[in-house]
Order: structure tokens, then sequence, then C-alpha cells
């Protein structure tokens, strides 16, 4: 029960490699139903819509991620949420058609929502204070670089359907053994808040924390927004599949890039100022990648860059958190995280779909480059609370309860 309050190195490693193998099978996933739909004549609108429902599935599970690893503890929810992911990815080429589908996605979905939140609360709950801002952008790092390498898995179609699906099915199955070398048993952590008193403490989350739960929704939309619909303007662009996946990878190899740095140098700018100058740069990018797409380098150039900036949203958003929350509170925080991550996730192909369907594929980045300044201009207004003044408005909410 003390060891797995402790902090861990070896730990921790094994954590952002079961992260990073999460991260594989997203990448692939969304990018290769969607080609696979579109080439059977789905509607962008029909496209997007399925790709959502990975997030569906992550949504309706984080409500219950905490009490599933209450109850079980960490290791065994990070093996139910690794398991039921790699069996989904094994009956996908076996049970085609859109509905099943869409049933898989969502499986898939709440297995990948159980493991991130898991390995997510283990992470920041025991991460000493003055290594936070490393630590937890080498999480996103891991999850970026196997996001990265997902939509590399496109080029094993061409030796069958089943061949990628197979390939990550494989290898989320074989880091099973790696996670048994994790630390079993239950945690203490996790206590059971009382039902009355749970919506006081939501509420004094969100006005403590707005700021640091706005980049998860933006992450969230950004990515999967690229990721289920680029490939749709791609093609109706006339770039060929190795290209779309190039772009996306670019895209990501960015982030991994500048994932590290950007989270270290959070530790001496501020995370505020830094998530706002990311933001800020990032969305005058996203207005300008319309007026590349004749230009396949000059796509590759603006997709590495932006990526760069933007991909550190989620991992900066929470460091800032758990900068903001008192840790007793940091499930809480990790929750309603895992919450805006899924929503954003979920609006982000199927407006996406949307504005392609209104608009063209211009919309869609404006739109995405508008999100981003919208931001910069909420965390320039909004004032931001200090975990003791926070931890002072819960005690005063719990005495008036």
């Amino acid at each position: 029960m003390i060891q797995i309050q402790q902090w861990s190195q070896k730990r921790f490693y094994i954590l952002i490699w079961i992260v990073a193998v999460a991260g594989v099978t997203q990448g692939m996933l969304i990018p290769l139903l969607t080609i696979l739909l579109e080439k059977q004549g789905m509607s962008a609108t029909q496209n997007g819509l399925g790709t959502s429902m990975l997030y569906v599935g992550m949504l309706i599970m984080t409500p219950f991620s905490a009490k599933v690893v209450r109850k079980v503890g960490y290791r065994t929810a990070i093996a139910i949420g690794l398991l039921s992911a790699a069996t989904c990815m094994f009956l996908f080429p076996y049970v085609t058609g859109f509905w099943i589908w869409m049933l898989l996605r969502m499986l898939v979905g709440a297995g990948d929502s159980l493991l991130h939140f898991t390995t997510q609360l283990w992470i920041t709950s025991t991460c000493p204070d003055d290594q936070k801002g490393k630590r937890i952008s080498l999480y996103g790092f891991s999850y970026s670089l196997g996001f990265g390498i997902g939509p590399l898995f496109l080029k094993l179609l061409p030796f069958g359907l089943h061949v990628p699906f197979m390939a990550v099915g494989l290898l989320m199955a074989i880091t099973v053994p790696l996670m048994m070398r994790l630390e079993g048993g239950r945690t203490s952590f996790l206590s059971q808040p009382e039902t009355s008193k749970e919506k006081l403490h939501l509420s004094v989350v969100y006005r403590v924390g707005l700021i640091a739960l706005c980049p998860p929704v933006l992450y969230a939309f950004l990515e999967t927004a690229l990721a289920g619909n680029f490939p749709i303007i791609g093609l109706r662009s006339n770039l060929s599949e190795d290209s779309i996946a190039y772009l996306i990878g670019t895209f990501v190899l960015g982030s991994l890039l500048f994932q590290v740095p950007l989270g270290i140098l959070s530790q001496k700018w501020g995370r505020k100022n830094l998530l706002m100058m990311v933001c800020l740069i990032g969305g005058f990018g996203m207005l300008i990648i319309p007026y590349l797409m004749g230009s396949m380098f000059a796509l590759i150039i603006a997709f590495g860059l932006v990526g760069g900036l933007v991909g550190s949203l989620f991992s900066l958003g929470l460091t800032y958190l758990t900068d903001l929350l008192p840790k007793s509170y940091l499930p809480l925080g990790n929750a309603v995280a895992g919450m805006h991550f899924s929503c954003g996730s979920i609006a982000g192909p199927y407006l996406g779909s949307l504005l392609i369907h209104g608009t063209g594929g211009n919309g869609l980045f404006y739109f995405l480059g508008g999100s981003l300044l919208a931001f910069v201009l909420l965390a320039v207004v909004y004032p931001v609370r200090k975990a003791i003044r926070f931890e002072q408005s819960a005690s005063v909410e719990k005495q008036a309860s």
C-alpha cells in the first residue's frame, strides 16, 4: 500500500511505455478506419460520427475509472484496459461493417480511458513537485510518440486488411508481461467522497482549474479533427495516402521534439504564460495552413511547427492542474481532465466533418485557429486562484453544507 504511493523510476518507465502503446492504437485506428470507410462511400458526417465513438467510450468509462482503480488497484485496472482494447483490435478485420466498427471503437475507447486515468493518476500522485514539468511532459511525449507511429501502420494495409490490426493487437498483447512487473495491491489514495459534497468539490475544481482544464479539450479537438478529418481533406485535395500519413506523423513528430523542452521551460517561465504563448503562435499557424495546400514541402514545415507547439497542450495543462489542486483532489481533477479530453475528442471529428461539408477543408483550420486564440483571450481575463485558497474555499463549503 505504501510502496505504490512512492515515486519509482522503474514504474514510471513501464507506465510511459504502456501509454505509448495506447497512443499507437489510437494513432493507427483513427486514420485507418477513416480511409477504409471513405473508400466504401461513407459520407464525411458518417465518418466523423464513427471516429467519435472511440471517445464516446472514453467519456462513458471516465466516471467509473476511479471506482475500478479503488476496487482492484492500479495494476489490475491497467490490465483490464489493455486487454479489452487488444481484444477489439483482433476483432476489427473479421467483423467488418459500419455499426459493428462503431461498437468496437467504443470498447477500445473505454479500455484506453481506464488505462489513461490509471497511469496519469499513478504518476501525478507520486511525482516529486520539482520534477512534475519534466515527468508529465515525458508522459505526453510517450503518448505523442505512439500516436505518431500509429499512422505508419497504414503501410501494412497492402498486405491485407487484417495485417495492421493484427500488428497493433500483438504489440498490446506482448506489453502484458511488462505490465505484470508493476506493483500489485490496492491503494488507499482514492477515498470515496460523500455524494452530497462531491458536486461542491467539482464546482471549486472548475473555479480554480478552469484555465488548466481547457488545454485537454483543445488538444483532443485538434488531435482528433486532424487525424479523423484531414485524411478526407487530403484525399479530396489529391494527396496520396502516404502523404496524408506523413503529414499526420509530422504533426505528431513536431510535438515530440518540443514536448520535453516545453515541459522543462514551463518550470521556469510559468505554465500559464507558456500555454498562452503556445496557443497564440499555434492559432496563427492554423490560420495559414489552408493557403499552403498546394505545396507538400510547405505543409510539412507548417504541420511540424504547429504540431511542435500545440502538441504539448495536454501535458502542460495536466501539469498546471497539479500545481493548482491539492493532492487529495487529483483523482477528481484527473477525471475532469479526462472527461474534457473525451468531449473534445468526440466533438473534433464530428464538428470537423460538418465544417468540411459546409465550408470545405479551409473552415476546419479556421475554426481550430480561432479556438486557440479564444483560449488566449480567456487566459488573459480569467483570474487564477492558488491551491491554498482552493483549500480554504473547499473548507468553507464543507462547513456550509
